[in-house]
């Protein structure tokens, strides 16, 4: 694990010294976590243990705007790169995340290349996309980027706003050659939600979901593109890291945590 503190010294712009989308973009492993638990500490501590990135929830939990600026400062603090999972591709929805700070948007359930171009040009500003701007948000360093500096910051945004799609389905599986002809940077697999699409249950092990990802992996791999997956454990972080996975989500804070007490009140009670 890699992640290094930088600062700037502007609002909204303090961060890792080199981009996350630079470093894995050059074939740098990079290792994060994902948690559902809105609360800055979370980012503050796998960033002070050397993670790369922290992907905040806002597709299942109903984190306001306010909460979610406040992840991404302590994130940014802690020299880790926030990434957000929105709810679904819209134009407002980018903005008001991106506004935030945040380096980087992870798309649910994507489905097909249109969708996959649609996040690209909302992710970035002209002319490489639509993105419309403000140059007083916090990720302009809440006005202090005005004038002169402010054409590189934009430049800048657009080198580094990391792109990441969850391929979850069986639909996105059929779609995914046209997937990864448009311009995603990293094809998440989700293992969760395609075991229930195809087993109509929670069997993220199950060989045939173990096949189907493994399949999108190799895909992905072969086609130049950045693979990425949930592990469990650190069992299940090694195997897909063998399969060529270099951008690591290591399970959630939340899980790790409810993991642990429940079989510390086990042996607990046991003794």
């Amino acid at each position: 694990m890699t992640g290094v503190a930088g600062v700037t010294g502007v609002a909204g712009v303090t961060g890792v010294a080199v981009p996350l989308r630079t470093r894995v973009l050059a074939g740098e492993t990079v290792f994060g976590t994902l948690s559902l638990l809105p609360e800055p500490a979370l980012p503050e501590l796998v960033g002070a243990v050397g993670y790369d990135f922290f992907i905040v929830d806002t597709e299942h939990v109903a984190l306001d705007g306010q909460g979610l600026a406040h992840v991404v400062r302590a994130a940014r603090a802690a020299g880790i790169s926030p990434l957000v999972r929105v709810r679904h591709v819209e134009e407002k929805t980018f903005l008001w995340t991106l506004d935030t700070g945040a380096e980087g948007i992870v798309i649910p359930l994507l489905e097909d290349a249109a969708t996959a171009r649609l996040a690209h040009d909302l992710l970035r500003f002209p002319p490489d996309g639509r993105r419309t701007l403000c140059s007083a948000s916090r990720a302009a360093g809440h006005g202090a980027r005005r004038g002169e500096a402010f054409p590189r910051y934009l430049a800048e945004s657009n080198e580094r706003l990391l792109l990441v799609g969850l391929i979850e389905t069986p639909k996105g599986i059929d779609n995914l050659d046209a997937i990864l002809a448009e311009p995603v940077d990293v094809i998440f697999v989700g293992r969760g939600d395609l075991s229930l699409k195809l087993l109509g249950t929670y069997a993220p092990h199950h060989p045939e979901v173990t096949a189907a990802a493994r399949d999108i992996v190799e895909r992905t791999v072969a086609a130049g593109k950045v693979a990425c997956m949930l592990a469990y454990d650190v069992e299940d972080a090694r195997a897909w890291l063998a399969a060529g996975c270099t951008f690591l989500v290591y399970s959630q804070p939340e899980i790790v945590l409810s993991n642990h007490y429940r079989d510390a009140l086990a042996a607990l009670r046991g003794s």
